[in-house]
């Protein structure tokens, strides 16, 4: 691997030009706040990514051996921690300028899309101060690099895939940036081995408390997978994590190991449509920052946007802060379609609750003839548009803003007939 180092950025000439850039590592304060990160300077070079078919661990997903170019950039020292992470999920109410929905999230006066509050707990018991940040889907961490360089005034992103993997080999081109041997692997990371020490059960773990890579790079494999930025379309538009997790075998703190996102790891958020900034089932995700060397060779990243889905049907907002009130439905659907729509993903396609989030849930088994004998038409209409509570613990939220009396009692009716 070939290292090209430069050391002072692309505005150098003429008496009138600004001061040349610095490439060196640096410390990054937040602006009206005491956090502060760091970011480490990668020099640029070429690297051959991918992995050959017969090295160990080697996962279909793996890339095809190929040689590319890396430009100098920076790269977090860490991954991104709950006290850089918080401050823009829990935006201040004086900088909202409209509260959408789970799709559009909650945007600011700079335009930036903040994330609707998730499906159960942030932190996920998986600690706070000194943690990586976790379970944010990818639009959420491309939307944290926007607010972070709005507040910044540099232009923070996600890795490209050979950006990350160039930066976690560190001049290596074997299995593992520290050879081909997993007997190291305790020593550089977290992952299913060594991250339930203690007793505790597999999570995660402070940043910074093992050996970082050569380029100074700590916690690059292990604790959590990290985002990389998306590539390509249509079908091969995959969203990306890269350097395992404290939940994953040895084998994904490979260089080139990729996990690629999965409609399961969402499959406990119940809400509809689910949300896109929060990954229910998937406290194993988090990510790093990067910033280009030279800035203007990137292109101004653009705002959250989700095209309108193809399912036609009306998706009402679950807030409507501008409005002050909530909206009510304008389509009526069939009881098949809201059901898939407002319960499969608990109770399952044929109602026996045997999903994961039924399971969690402790969903009840509409197939069988005992809960038949117990359903009673008035309290199973009730739970649906009021929301349920059982031994003081929330487990339905109400459909009175989403589906009309009618839809209501013909999911009864329905539902009584699994």
């Amino acid at each position: 691997m070939l290292f090209v180092v430069a050391c002072l950025g692309p505005s150098q000439a003429g008496a009138s030009s600004p001061a040349p850039v610095r490439f060196t590592n640096y410390v990054q304060s937040l602006p009206g706040s005491s956090v502060k990160f760091e970011m480490v300077a990668i020099p640029g070079g070429k690297i051959r990514i991918g992995s050959p078919t017969n090295e160990a661990g080697r996962e279909p997903s793996d890339l095809a051996p190929k040689e590319v170019t890396i430009r100098p950039f920076w790269m977090g020292k860490h991954e991104v921690s709950w006290q850089e992470y918080v401050p823009y999920v829990f935006i201040e109410p004086k900088e909202v300028a409209r509260n959408v929905d789970r799709i559009e999230g909650i945007i600011d006066h700079d335009g930036v899309s903040h994330p609707t509050p998730p499906y159960g707990t942030v932190y996920r018991e998986r600690g706070e101060k000194g943690y990586p940040a976790l379970g944010m889907g990818l639009p959420a961490a491309r939307e944290y690099c926007r607010w972070l360089s709005k507040k910044t005034g540099h232009r923070y992103r996600l890795p490209t895939e050979e950006e990350w993997e160039y930066a976690c080999r560190a001049g290596s081109t074997q299995t593992f940036f520290w050879g081909n041997q997993t007997n190291q692997a305790k020593e550089y990371g977290w992952f299913i081995d060594n991250s339930g020490a203690g007793g505790t059960g597999e999570t995660t773990h402070p940043l910074g408390k093992l050996k970082p890579n050569p380029f100074g790079l700590y916690d690059i494999v292990g604790n959590v997978a990290e985002w990389c930025a998306q590539n390509g379309t249509g079908d091969q538009a995959h969203r990306v994590l890269r350097g395992g997790a404290f939940s994953e075998p040895v084998s994904r703190l490979r260089c080139a190991s990729r996990m690629i996102e999965v409609p399961e790891w969402n499959e406990l958020d119940p809400q509809s449509p689910q949300s896109i900034w929060w990954l229910s089932s998937a406290d194993f995700v988090g990510f790093r920052v990067v910033r280009s060397f030279d800035e203007s060779a990137d292109s101004e990243p653009k705002p959250h946007y989700q095209p309108p889905s193809t399912n036609k049907t009306a998706v009402v907002p679950q807030t409507q802060v501008a409005a002050g009130t909530a909206s009510s439905p304008t389509e009526t659907l069939s009881a098949e379609a809201n059901y898939q729509k407002h319960c499969a993903s608990c109770h399952g396609k044929t109602g026996k609750g045997d999903t994961a989030l039924g399971k969690k849930k402790k969903a009840r088994d509409y197939t069988d003839p005992k809960v038949k004998s117990t359903l009673r038409d008035t309290a199973m209409f009730k739970a649906i548009k009021e929301g349920l509570t059982v031994e003081d613990k929330h487990v339905m939220d109400p459909y009175a803003d989403k589906l009309k009396d009618g839809e209501i009692q013909a999911l009864v009716d329905l539902m009584k007939k699994f």
